[in-house]
């Protein structure tokens, strides 16, 4: 049975009403300020693990809801039997009316079925109205009584907020503490056991140091990982102990006690992810990883490396994670991620209590309590401008397809509009410069990409001034792009085939690239337009057409058509160097 939503109620500081999750998802953020019980609800995630809930049953109570099955059923309403409280036949007239239906209750001692919604139709599918009865009831609370929590057969790893990896003495248990204590040994035993040096030794060198390296890109790379033993007569605190060591380019070899505590940080959730699974034999699958305040001595930059790390092990490996912060980047990494949710924790002074946040306005509220102001999340990494709303249709479709979802509007960058010929009365220039008289564009977002028809007739033809003027800003800006279309304006890129489906008129040729694409005004001065002579339309609405074209945009269609391609790389470049 799949269970949807656990709450508490009754342990630690969950004393007043029902604490927990609404719903169970790969990735849970957990939010709050210090000392409200961000640590003693992943207690509860802990005590959901192997079991142990039965010890978390008494001394609280748990509310459970979800779809109850008819495997979970089976066993307390048997076929073709009859007797007892229950009236008619125990499965027909009873259990089936349940198999598949949301059902809430709370344990304690005991079970209480709090709301139940039968099914309104019978094993022969005639519609009837079911009303269970005692012995019925008493099935179901058979039934409920047996249902594991969702994390009852796996294990709970958990990385506190105060970590480190410090010299150790060697030991034959590899275990890894939440502390970190152990991490050091683990990594000995890797590197340096005679009996299984050809496999572990590999795993380390090899696996663990190329997520090491793919997490600090360009911070810093590691040529190897070393273990060294302090002199047993050095007479040091750290005599006969053994030491991680790291060797990096020009620095040689870096022993771990000299290194950042955002490094250490790293290394124990890596082996916490990539290790422990393989020590215990089992797939990470069988986890659940608990992070506290992993933005503790970690750059934002080097932080939302390490948790897009997790997010792609996370969706890799199918296992779940919980992570608990004070960051405003951890917030904007998965804010628009479908497979995570945001649980803030308060406390009024007498109890705490959970609120799972869905809500723009509940996150801005969530945001003021981390102390980060609205500059700090609730806007893009970077603003691209186009000239109007089909055009921002185009680009944030054409981006989808080209990143294959990995750029998300909203998340990595925005689309604004500066309305075509009104960019002659803008400018792109550091604050403070700009020129008199004209809207800078810059104070908005430092990261730009500007998207411009090129309006051009031929290729003969010259760019307007107000373009080339924009060209030469964008060029001397860092992370910056510029777009500018190599045929007369952005329909202009769009195949005839995508035309012809998504006005429903029959098979059309491509356009012109310096062909006028909409039909104009000044007709006899211009001729007639592509969607005049290819499909014989009069007018036709740019945004309208824009939505009904984007189905049928795929990046196989668009990859060949003009410099489609090299444009969309240089665009989406970009815009991951915004979110480094």
């Amino acid at each position: 049975m799949p269970i949807t939503s656990a709450k508490v109620k009754g342990y630690s500081c969950f004393t007043g009403g029902w604490c927990g999750f609404d719903k169970f998802v790969p990735i849970t953020v957990i939010i709050g300020r210090n000392n409200t019980g961000k640590s003693q609800l992943l207690n509860l995630v802990r005590n959901m693990c192997e079991g142990s809930h039965s010890r978390q049953a008494r001394e609280g109570s748990f509310l459970l809801e979800g779809i109850i099955t008819e495997d979970d059923l089976r066993p307390f309403f048997p076929r073709h039997h009859s007797g007892g409280a229950m009236n008619g036949d125990h499965w027909s007239d009873n259990g089936l009316f349940f198999v598949d239906t949301p059902v809430k209750w709370s344990k304690d001692s005991d079970v209480e079925i709090l709301e139940t919604q039968p099914r309104s139709t019978n094993v022969y599918g005639n519609r009837v109205s079911y009303h269970p009865g005692q012995g019925a009831l008493h099935g179901l609370k058979q039934a409920l009584s047996r249902i594991a929590t969702p994390f009852d057969s796996k294990s709970f790893l958990h990385l506190m907020a105060d970590r480190d990896i410090r010299p150790e003495i060697a030991e034959s248990s590899l275990k890894l503490w939440p502390d970190g204590r152990g991490a050091t040994n683990i990594i000995r035993d890797h590197l340096i056991n005679a009996g299984k040096i050809s496999v572990s030794r590999p795993i380390i060198q090899n696996e663990l140091r190329k997520a090491l390296n793919q997490i600090f890109g360009p911070d810093g790379e590691f040529l190897q990982i070393f273990i060294q033993q302090h002199d047993q007569d050095s007479g040091a605190a750290s005599a006969g102990q053994w030491e991680v060591f790291l060797e990096e380019q020009r620095k040689g070899l870096i022993p771990l006690t000299n290194s950042g505590s955002g490094l250490k940080t790293v290394i124990l959730v890596l082996l916490n992810l990539l290790l422990i699974p393989k020590i215990e034999n089992r797939s990470p699958s069988d986890y659940v990883f608990a992070f506290e305040e992993l933005e503790n001595n970690l750059h934002p930059s080097l932080l939302r490396r390490l948790l897009k790390f997790i997010d792609a092990f996370t969706q890799e490996h199918q296992c779940f994670v919980f992570f608990t912060t004070h960051s405003s980047a951890t917030l904007d990494l998965f804010s628009r991620a479908e497979y995570a949710q945001f649980v803030r924790i308060s406390h009024d002074g007498e109890s705490a209590s959970t609120q799972t946040i869905d809500k723009f306005f509940d996150r801005a509220h969530v945001l003021g309590e981390l102390g980060a102001k609205a500059s700090d999340i609730l806007q893009a990494n970077g603003i691209i401008w186009v000239e109007g709303p089909s055009d921002a249709i185009y680009i944030n479709h054409w981006i989808e397809i080209f990143s294959g979802g990995e750029l998300l509007e909203g998340r990595d960058y925005a689309c604004a509009f500066y309305g075509g010929s009104l960019l002659a009365r803008t400018t792109l220039a550091p604050p403070g410069a700009e020129e008199d008289g004209l809207i800078n564009l810059i104070p908005l977002n430092r990261n730009v990409a500007l998207i411009c028809d090129s309006d051009r007739s031929s290729s003969a033809a010259r760019l307007k001034p107000r373009v080339r003027k924009a060209q030469h800003a964008v060029k001397n800006m860092p992370n910056a792009a510029i777009w500018i279309t190599a045929g007369k304006e952005i329909e202009s890129y769009l195949p005839g085939a995508v035309l012809s489906a998504a006005l429903g008129k029959p098979s059309a040729a491509d356009p012109d690239q310096y062909a006028l694409f909409f039909p104009s005004a000044k007709k006899a001065a211009k001729g007639k337009s592509y969607l005049e002579s290819e499909l014989g339309l009069q007018a036709v609405d740019k945004v309208e057409l824009a939505i009904a074209a984007r189905p049928h945009m795929t990046k196989e269609v668009m990859e060949n058509r003009l410099d489609w391609g090299n444009k969309m790389i240089v665009l989406t470049n970009a815009i991951r160097k915004w979110n480094e």
